[in-house]
Formats: C-alpha cells, structure tokens, sequence
C-alpha cells in the first residue's frame, strides 16, 4: 500500500499532496458513492450519474418513462421528514453557578442565536439536511462565515471525504470537502491567484453540449490540533495548481453538523432510512413490472381459421352484431389476468415496508383514521407514531445544537480579529442589536439545551383538550391557556386578555436589563402588578441582581400599594347630593377619571400592604 505523507505537517504549499490523498480515499472507498448514488436513484426514479465531484447528471431511463411505479422509499422519506423537520428548535443558555451578570449574559446569548437561526436561514436549510439523512444516512450542514455573516449551507454528503480506517470509531482528524466551484466565483474570492485558477484543468463532462461557464475542482481540508491548546491544527483550500489559503485550525471541531439516520456499529457514515427499504422496493419494482407486462398481453383474442372467409370489420363491439364464416367459426379467448397471490405478495411487502420505517399508512396519506375524533384519542395515536422516531427527532435538535456551537466559535473568532460581530434578534414585542463584546462567555461557564418551539399537539381538537387538561389541573391559568390557544380568529382576543400579563412582564424586563423605572397607572390591574413584581423582586434577591436594580421593584410595589390605597379612600366617601339646579360639587369625580378600586383589587392592596424585605 502506498504511504501518503502527512499534508499538514509539510512546510510547502500543500495542495499537490492534498489532491493525492483525496484521491487515494476516494478509488479505495468508491463503495460509498456508490451506495448513494443507488439511494439516490430509488428515491428519485431517476439515473443519477454523479452525485460528488463531476457535474450532477441526471439520466431519464427511456424504458422507465411509461413504467408503473410505487415509490415507498420516497413517500416514506417524505412522510417522516414532514414529520420531525416541522420543529423548530431553538437552543438556550443556561450558566453553572453564575451570578446574576452572568444569567443576564446567558439569556442575551439565547436572543444572539435565535437572531443568528433567522438569519442564516437554518430552519431552511435543516430539513433538506435531514431528507439527506433519510436517502442516503448522513446529512450535513456547513456553518461559515462569508462577508462577515454566519451562513448555513446544505452539503452533499459525497462531497465529504474522510479516511474510513481513522474514522472507524467515527471520530476522524482530518477531512476533505470537494466541492465544482465557478472559476469566475473563485477568482473573485482569491483574485491574486486569478492566473493559477483560469490555467486550472476544468471539469469536463462530455454528455454537456453547451457550457455556460467553466468549472474547477476546488479541496477545502482540515486538521484538528492533536491537543487542546496545540498548534498543529490546519485549514487549507487548494486547486490542483495552487493552494488558494493556508491557515491554522484552532477548533477541535470540523466546520459541519452532522445527522444520520441510524448509527452504523463502526464507521463514519450512518444507515439511511432508503438503504432499509432497497430490498423491498426492488422487489416491488419486480413485481410492478411483471404485473404491467401481464397485464398487457391479457387483451381477448379471437381465433380465425386461415380460409374461413370472415372480414375482420364484422368483429366489433356491436351489439347482437353478425358474423358470417365459412367452415370453422371463430373462437374467443380472453386469456387470464395476473394471479392473486402476486397481488398479495405486493400488499404484503407494501406492509412491511411501512412497519419498517414506523410510518402508519394513514400519516403518509395525511389522514387520521377514522373514528378517533376527540383530542386524547388522536393525541394518543401520534404519541404512539411518536415513539418510532424519539432517537431521530433527538439527532435532530442535537444537530440545531452543534451548529449554535459553530456559531458562537465563529462570533468569537471574529471579534478576537477586532472586528464587532453583531445579530439583530426579533422578538415578540421588538427588535434588539446584540453585540458579541456584550454577551461572551466561555464555553466553561454555561451549559446549551435545546428546547421546541411547541410542546403542544398540532391539531386542533389534540391541542384544545390538551389546554384544558392543563387548565383544570392548575397548571395554567385562564389567560395563558388563551395565549396558548393561538388560532387565527382568537388572536385579536388574546392579544387583549392578555395585555396587563404582557404588560408587567415588559415592565419587569426592562428593570432587569437595562434599570429603567415606569410607573404605575390607575388603569393597570394593579392588583395583578403587585403580585407578579413581588414574586420578581423574589426571584431577583435569590439570583443577587444589584441593589440598585431591586430598589425599582420595591419603588414599583410601593406606589403600586400607595395608588390603590388612594382608590380605596375615593371609593368610601359619601355620594354627592342630589345637584338639582345647581352645579357640581368640588368633590364630585371629574369626567374622566380613573375608576374606583373594585373590592378584589382593596382586598389585594390590603394584603399586599405587608412591609418588603430591603437589603
């Protein structure tokens, strides 16, 4: 076997050593492409030729143009993509053991990558990531930065090269990513190597009568540090005649997230959902083409004695129609259709297919069966659908984790350049600019988890009842079970029962963040205020938020207290008299003024009326 050198411990340009080496991995692991390229062609009814480094041709077989097909690999792919992709996770930043500056850094860094998933477009790019995982086992996404913006972009895995026998526990240290690169793009983005680039070999490809513009095969390749800390890391990207970039590689991850199917027991690359389903699928393939076939040559005969004198025009469809012969008559054979046990064998491995993929008939036909109406009943029945995919949809928001983990590398990386990286965030109520230099925190000093956009049932009559079982519980209350039920015709009802909560929290968050002080109003609920700012106040003391910032909450409660107290006192003086002819009085409410306190709201400024622990 030949011993390669180690491209990225030589002191020269690399790149004749790096097209070396991908093509050594490359004609020694051609069963990879392969695989994908079948995979590809089951799900597409389509003739790939090539998926990696050549252009992606696609062949139309003419013999398969008016071929009968039942595509189960596609339908399932789809189903369950539609089905785990939907989510929208987002990641979220909690700190391990720090003070209140630090939480405040945490939340911020949760506003910072939910801005960044928005803009990179990531929950566009995800869910073809994760088709990709369903066709071929793994699917991979590529965060970077170009033009000073986090981008996330999808990967063809054959584009991905890594040498099987190091990444045999699934940990490799170094990779490749071929990639056909417009050479005028190229020239652009590295234009004092315009003159290596133009003389560059482009990729031919034969079958193309016209060429719009000439391709390159451009190598981008990494090598981790040995250690935390090691120098020894390298990036690269060469042409076959140049390298275009040679700098150090500081993480001790590759730029990529990646999601497979199913785990393999050794190796890098994952089992799709399409490589379980080959078999089957050709064999029904078999089948169709045999049943076609039959079903062709099963057309009625008739049987004409050679010399018999009958006109052919005589035999038609007309009915008590006359046929005149001489001799033999004609016979009429209508030959047999395809057997049943074929058709049964069909259904059986149709069946099976959808057993192995857990995916009920029902869901890939977006139906619900028939006769589960009520919300726990069709909850129960997705929770069962559920289960098949818990380790996948896992995989899932694991990838969303990977890459808020590329992404945070990456802001660090740019603002230790000296250059500011900053997100718009986009909230419920505003749009926030969150700068790095603001929010950087150690990978040490905080922990990510992931959480869905939505933990409730999709349909309407699942998520309803799920609402009201968390109502009559005591889990909710009436005005959050109105904003959890978000239907169209109920928006404009929940944005106004829900208002006061809206409106204390907003007060709340700007005391915590930027210690900016709003009164309270007469025309608050009050009553409301004082308890949720108490429980605040609470909160605040135990996660040490600065005096300054608690003396506001305890400034809000006291001319919350003091406000209703004066409502209060308004609300038992005596009724003005009867006026008659003259006007009135100087104590008679003013029109326009703020309503009197109602008992509920005396009752709760009396029990709120408790001193406040101070510092």
């Amino acid at each position: 076997m030949k011993k390669l050198g180690y491209w990225w411990s030589e002191q020269t340009e690399p790149h004749d050593l790096v097209f070396e080496v991908v093509e050594h991995l490359t004609d020694n692991q051609g069963y990879h492409s392969t695989n994908n390229i079948n995979h590809a062609r089951l799900y597409g009814n389509i003739s790939y030729r090539d998926l990696g480094s050549g252009n992606l041709v696609q062949r139309a077989k003419t013999s398969a143009k008016n071929r009968v097909t039942l595509n189960i690999i596609q339908s399932m792919c789809d189903t369950v993509t539609a089905r785990v992709a939907k989510a929208k996770p987002m990641a979220t930043y909690l700190t391990t053991g720090g003070d209140w500056a630090m939480q405040r850094k945490a939340k911020s860094l949760t506003k910072f990558t939910a801005g960044q998933f928005y803009g990179s477009k990531i929950y566009e790019v995800a869910p073809r990531v994760f088709l990709d995982a369903c066709v071929f086992g793994t699917g991979v996404m590529k965060i970077f930065e170009h033009d000073g913006e986090i981008t996330c972009e999808r990967v063809f895995p054959d584009e991905i090269v890594v040498d099987d026998l190091e990444a045999r526990y699934g940990n490799p240290r170094q990779m490749f990513q071929r990639k056909i690169v417009d050479k005028q793009v190229l020239a652009s983005l590295f234009p004092e190597f315009a003159d290596e680039i133009r003389d560059a070999s482009p990729v031919e490809d034969n079958d193309s009568i016209y060429k719009a513009s000439e391709q390159v095969e451009c190598i981008e390749a990494w090598h981790l540090p040995s250690s935390k800390g090691a120098k020894d890391g390298r990036h690269v990207i060469t042409i076959e005649n140049a390298t275009l970039m040679d700098d150090s590689w500081e993480r001790d991850e590759f730029p990529f997230a990646f999601i497979r199917w199913t785990n393999r027991l050794l190796g890098f690359w994952g089992q799709g959902l399409a490589e379980q389903l080959t078999g089957i699928q050709v064999e029904i393939n078999r089948l169709l083409r045999n049943i076609q076939q039959q079903m062709h040559l099963a057309t009625p005969k008739v049987f004409v004695e050679s010399g018999s004198k009958i006109s052919k025009a005589h035999i038609n469809n007309e009915i008590w129609g006359v046929i005149e012969y001489a001799g033999t008559p004609p016979q009429f054979f209508v030959p047999k259709t395809v057997s049943g046990e074929i058709f049964t064998h069909l259904d059986r491995l149709f069946n099976r297919a959808y057993e192995i993929a857990g995916v009920s008939q029902l869901a890939a036909g977006a139906k619900k069966p028939a006769g589960l109406e009520s919300g726990v009943a069709l909850r129960e029945f997705q929770d069962i659908e559920s289960e098949r995919f818990l380790m996948v949809a896992k995989a899932y928001e694991q990838l969303f984790l990977d890459a808020a983990a590329q992404m945070v590398d990456i802001a660090r990386e740019v603002s230790e350049r000296g250059d500011e990286f900053e997100v718009i965030s986009h909230g419920d109520d505003d749009i926030e600019k969150i700068k790095w230099s603001d929010i950087d925190l150690d990978r040490d000093e905080y922990v990510m988890k992931v959480y869905p956009t939505s933990l409730l049932p999709t349909t309407p009559a699942a998520k309803l009842q799920k609402v009201i079982e968390m109502l009559q519980a005591g889990m909710i209350s009436q005005q959050e079970a109105k904003a959890l039920l978000d239907y169209p015709d109920l928006e404009s009802v929940n944005s106004m029962a829900t208002a006061s909560q809206e409106l204390f929290n907003m007060i709340i968050e700007r005391i915590l963040d930027k210690g900016i002080y709003q009164s309270p109003e007469p025309y608050m609920n009050l009553s409301m205020g004082i308890g949720m700012m108490q429980s605040a106040y609470l909160r605040a003391k135990i996660n040490q938020v600065p005096e300054v910032r608690l003396d506001l909450f305890r400034r809000f409660i006291e001319d919350s207290i003091g406000m209703l107290a004066k409502m209060q006192a308004a609300a038992q003086q005596p009724a003005p008299m009867p006026m008659g002819a003259m006007g009135p009085g100087p104590d008679a409410p003013q029109q326009g003024a703020p309503p009197a306190a109602m008992p509920d709201e005396v009752a709760a400024a009396e029990a709120a009326a408790a001193p406040i622990p101070t510092a």
